[in-house]
């Protein structure tokens, strides 16, 4: 019987998965940040449909409010190897200028083709009415 538990909880230990979207096109990128929406950059954040584009621990990143209570935080560096050119923001679209392919903010950043890797989307909690963790 101990051993049976013994494998069983061996096999639940190696099966366990921590649900964290992998993109394979980003490596290597971290972030653990709290910003504040009192502050004038991220005013645009203050209301449902609003975004703002800064730097945020050296990062350029677009962060779009989706709802009352939702957020979506994306990088701006193209998910294209050889782009040195950060991504633009057209409607719910972001652009990589160097290959013209687009990703969908709303859809988790994926492309829109179906094709290649998804923008690198940042997780987004609300700490409080004035705060935000961006994190990776």
């Amino acid at each position: 019987m101990k051993k049976l538990f013994f494998l069983f909880l061996i096999t639940i230990c190696f099966n366990c998965s921590d649900n964290v979207p992998v993109n394979n096109c980003f490596s290597g990128i971290t972030m653990n940040a709290i910003i504040d929406l009192s502050l004038p950059e991220f005013s645009g954040l203050l209301v449902p449909g609003g975004e703002s584009q800064n730097t945020i621990q050296g990062r350029n990143i677009f962060i779009f409010r989706t709802g009352t209570n939702g957020y979506k935080a994306f990088d701006q560096q193209c998910p294209e190897r050889n782009c040195n050119s950060l991504m633009t923001l057209e409607g719910v679209e972001i652009v990589c200028p160097c290959d013209g392919k687009k990703y969908n903010y709303l859809a988790d950043g994926a492309p829109i083709d179906s094709e290649g890797c998804n923008a690198l989307m940042y997780f987004v909690t609300p700490i409080n009415s004035s705060q935000l963790r961006i994190s990776r």
